[in-house]
């Protein structure tokens, strides 16, 4: 359901963008001592059936990194004016050092004239960040990367903009009003949706939160292959959480959560005789007490896990699942929800369009918190104290049903305290954080592409680039709606993207012609086209740091309905608080835009949480998620 983690359908990939210093090139027939462009098979990734297409398919004896014109010093320039972009080259034929150390074609000298907006002028109107403030508590409390044994980047000064979590000690020991370390330890246990990263990640999210906030131990489901997506170096697609959390160091922060895999669980709690059917309450093991499900079947294991634990009916379109600020008194809430729906003071039941433009603090009182987040539900299911009592293992499915949890957690989950409802929000966006192989990737793309940006165009000294997602091939059947042309993309950008920006594409579109409409108008760049920095990297983590480089674009175009998309556009959130950017107050999210164009302006105004769920983010996770 919008997640795509796949790119490109190409035969190959240049090398000359991707080099960091200290990299060396690979696959190149051309190699002179670094004083040429070079190209790069991409071979080993080619055997892990990833396909790629670089910005210029068509020459791959030729940088794919030409230096073209920058729009910002050609504002007065029309489209017919443009030089064409797939055949401008440098003209003087000198090298220079740049892009991290590799050679690339001198950048074309800038353009001058009357009527030529200057860089202030332009960026400061078309680009937030352009007046960014650090956030004096981000500042303070910032915790950093460690990119050393990833290629770098070595230097805190090129990957300290892409940190966006923060290290609060009190939330390292809030706990939730069930949890209690001296009772017999209760568990969660869940299964992996069967989709795409994208849903696997926000299913995660929510098993995180319900864990701790029904106190218990959250178990980790063995590892399987995911049903869309990159496959790994060797052509496997078993993943697990681990692959992309560092789920110790969660365990290790947080006081009340306790976190163990499926293993671990059945030779503590099933080999060892202490689980029993809920039906008959008579001792049940395991199938042949196996305790390792990795990339095994896993039928019979979910049939004995379904036996010794309770299931809840909780469908998110219908009720919004309720914890009290105490645990012990539970039925205040529904006394409050009953009022709601009464009308008792006077006001209608609500719609989330009353609160557009118009959020209610996060400190403010508990219903109209409440009011706020029903999304059209008519009720509210509760986790009490009895439930918690009575059951010692809880399990979540992911069956294609009404209860698979493939929503953000906030539209499901209502904490009455909004210390632990901001605690919630605090503990995704500071815990569940891709880890440092993934960021430190990231890092190196974003550098290497303002590097780019910056050399084609001294005047854009902050190396500014766009990005788009594009989401196709089966997300098309799922929400025909969505389908596009690239005129159509093409027609839906122009008025916010400069014509011949340096534009960064995250696709799994497989065609390397059907961007030609943009091609001509637009510099682009695609994953293809940084070479072997990729080399040796697990391709399934690629995708992950498409959605970091997306969030630190200046302007970027997601796919409505695309949960892919709907987490760059809660990255820029997040950024946008770090920075103080303008609009961050109310949630509002300046440049951050969709398609298609009926859905462009979704995260220009704070909007309350709403159906579809899963279709965007809402600013209810980050808009004053700081305070304290």
């Amino acid at each position: 359901n919008g997640n795509s983690m796949q790119s490109f359908g190409g035969k190959s990939m240049s090398a000359s963008f991707g080099s960091s210093a200290g990299q060396r090139n690979f696959g190149s027939s051309n190699n002179n001592n670094g004083n040429s462009m070079q190209s790069a098979s991409f071979n080993h990734l080619q055997s892990a059936s990833f396909n790629s297409y670089s910005s210029r398919p068509e020459d791959n004896k030729q940088s794919s990194f030409q230096s073209y014109p920058d729009p910002h010093q050609q504002t007065q320039t029309s489209l017919q004016q443009l030089p064409n972009l797939s055949i401008a080259q440098d003209s003087t034929g000198q090298l220079f050092q740049g892009l991290r150390g590799q050679s690339m074609g001198k950048s074309m000298a800038s353009s001058s004239g009357s009527g030529v907006l200057n860089r202030d002028q332009f960026f400061n109107v078309k680009n937030p960040m352009s007046n960014r403030q650090s956030n004096p508590i981000a500042e303070e409390i910032r915790t950093g990367l460690q990119c050393a044994s990833y290629g770098g980047p070595h230097s805190e000064a090129e990957y300290s903009e892409l940190i966006y979590w923060q290290d609060f000690p009190s939330d390292a020991t809030f706990t939730s009003p069930y949890y209690n370390p001296h009772e017999g330890t209760k568990y969660l246990t869940f299964e992996m949706d069967g989709s795409g990263w994208n849903n696997i990640r926000l299913g995660f999210e929510n098993m995180m939160l319900l864990a701790h906030s029904m106190g218990r131990t959250l178990v980790i489901p063995p590892k399987r292959q995911i049903a869309h997506g990159m496959p790994d170096i060797h052509g496997s697609k078993i993943i697990s959480f681990d692959d992309f959390y560092d789920i110790k160091a969660i365990n290790a922060k947080q006081n009340g959560l306790n976190i163990i895999s499926m293993e671990d669980f059945l030779e503590r709690e099933s080999v060892s005789g202490n689980l029993k059917s809920m039906t008959t309450g008579e001792v049940i093991y395991p199938p042949n007490n196996q305790v390792d499900w990795n990339n095994q079947r896993l039928e019979p294991l979910l049939s004995y896990i379904s036996s010794i634990s309770r299931t809840f009916n909780w469908n998110p379109r219908e009720c919004l699942l309720a914890f009290s600020a105490k645990g012990t008194d539970d039925q205040h809430l529904f006394s409050m929800m009953a009022d709601v729906l009464i009308e008792k003071d006077g006001r209608p039941f609500p719609d989330y369009s009353e609160f557009q433009g118009k959020p209610v603090n996060v400190d403010g009182p508990t219903q109209e918190r409440l009011r706020e987040v029903l999304a059209g539900r008519r009720k509210i299911c509760m986790y009490d104290s009895k439930m918690h009592a009575a059951n010692d293992v809880v399990h979540f499915k992911a069956e294609e049903n009404e209860e698979r949890l493939i929503l953000p957690f906030y539209a499901f989950m209502f904490w009455e305290d909004w210390r632990q409802q901001l605690f919630a929000m605090r503990f995704v966006r500071d815990n569940l954080v891709y880890n440092d192989a993934i960021f430190c990737l990231a890092a190196r793309m974003v550098n290497t592409i303002r590097d780019y940006v910056r050399q084609r165009s001294p005047e854009n000294a902050e190396g500014l680039y766009d990005a788009i997602h594009i989401r196709r091939r089966d997300f098309q059947s799922q929400f025909p709606m969505t389908e596009m042309s690239a005129n159509t993309i093409l027609a839906g950008i122009q008025d916010d993207i400069h014509p011949g920006s340096t534009i960064y594409i995250s696709t799994d579109e497989r065609d390397p012609t059907f961007f030609e409409p943009l091609r001509q108008v637009y510099d682009l760049k695609f994953i293809g086209d940084f070479g072997d920095m990729l080399k040796g990297v697990n391709p399934q983590l690629f995708g992950l740091a498409e959605q970091i480089v997306a969030s630190r674009s200046r302007v970027f175009f997601g796919t409505f309905y695309s949960s892919f998309s709907a987490y760059i556009a809660r990255l820029r959130g997040y950024y946008s608080v770090k920075e103080n950017q303008p609009g961050h107050t109310s949630g509002a999210l300046q440049n951050t835009y969709y398609l298609p164009s009926k859905w462009k302006r979704e995260m220009s105004i704070y909007q309350a949480v709403h159906v579809p769920f899963y279709a965007r983010e809402f600013p209810i996770a980050w808009r004053d998620i700081d305070k304290l």
